[in-house]
């Protein structure tokens, strides 16, 4: 019988600062892929006049990223590939995306949340060559139902469940996220001085998460209020661009934190230069939430 604990960890991803020049992602790698996927999401968001684009797209990227997730936090290998469980929750995840669009997050939540708690449960319990660390990797695999599968399932009912527009939310959900990032990544090279919390992630500066939260309003207002989305008012905008930039960039924080945590650098190889899908969704995965809620409750 294995023993859990015991398995050799992953090189951790040491701080940035004198990192060699080959570890660093390829700009021009990571331009190219973003090349390929834009178009892609702005067709998905604005030329198919249905939501089942987003809908399918949606629950592909929950069940990848959710895979990554407990490739992580389970330290999946050759000797540990834990098949079984990770079927199961890439099931139970895009189950909670689609039964959500249909019958509504509050609907769909409990019998999906139920089913997958029980059957995932039942997927360690049996994996008795881990039964050291059994009770611990239930907690894991449970808090990844709520990290990845729960946060995500919001995506489509922004463009399927909200009043006016749901392509123009969806489109500022998305421009949040990577506007904060991007603002704050290039604030963060020209004027980073001050680490942000170098326990997590060494490279963020506060002067660069001051940029991002600019990178927010920018969103919110240049693209939402004063184009997009009419209805959302200069102040509205202001106030969820600042807070959804916030959301945001706790949520990169948050994934840096698992993957400092399991001495991971990227959660996955799927998209060049720029790691796992976990890796690009940590951020949209807490702005969403926040934008699909206010307009659902106050416009």
């Amino acid at each position: 019988m294995s023993s859990g604990p015991t398995r050799p960890t992953r090189p951790r991803d040491e701080p940035a600062e004198g990192e060699d020049k080959e570890r660093q992602p390829n700009l021009t790698v990571r331009i190219a892929t973003a090349g390929v996927l834009v178009p892609i999401l702005i067709g998905l968001v604005f030329f198919d006049p249905t939501s089942w684009g987003v809908l399918i797209g949606s629950a592909l990227v929950v069940m990848i990223a959710q895979d990554e997730y407990l490739s992580i936090v389970l330290r999946v290998d050759k000797e540990h590939p834990a098949t079984g469980l990770r079927i199961v929750s890439a099931i139970s995840g895009a189950a909670l995306v689609v039964l959500s669009s249909f019958y509504g997050t509050g609907l769909a939540f409990p019998p999906v949340l139920v089913a997958a708690g029980t059957t995932m449960a039942a997927a360690v319990l049996f994996r008795q060559r881990d039964i050291e660390v059994a009770g611990r990797d239930v907690a894991l695999v449970w808090g990844g139902l709520m990290y990845v599968p729960v946060l995500g399932s919001v995506w489509p009912l922004l463009k399927s469940d909200l009043p006016g527009s749901g392509a123009a939310w969806l489109a500022v959900t998305l421009c949040i996220a990577f506007f904060t990032d991007a603002v704050a990544y290039f604030a963060g090279r020209a004027f980073g001085r001050t680490p942000l919390y170098p326990q997590v992630s060494p490279k963020k500066t506060v002067e660069g998460a001051l940029g991002g939260l600019f990178g927010g309003v920018l969103a919110t207002v240049g693209v939402g209020s004063l184009w997009v989305l009419p209805e959302l008012s200069i102040p509205q905008g202001i106030m969820i661009g600042v807070v959804g930039s916030m959301l945001g960039q706790m949520g990169d924080l948050v994934e840096s934190m698992i993957k400092r945590t399991y001495g991971v650098k990227d959660s996955g190889w799927i998209l060049p230069g720029h790691g796992g899908l976990l890796d690009r969704i940590d951020s949209l995965i807490f702005v969403a939430p926040l934008v699909y809620f206010f307009a659902k409750l106050t416009l």
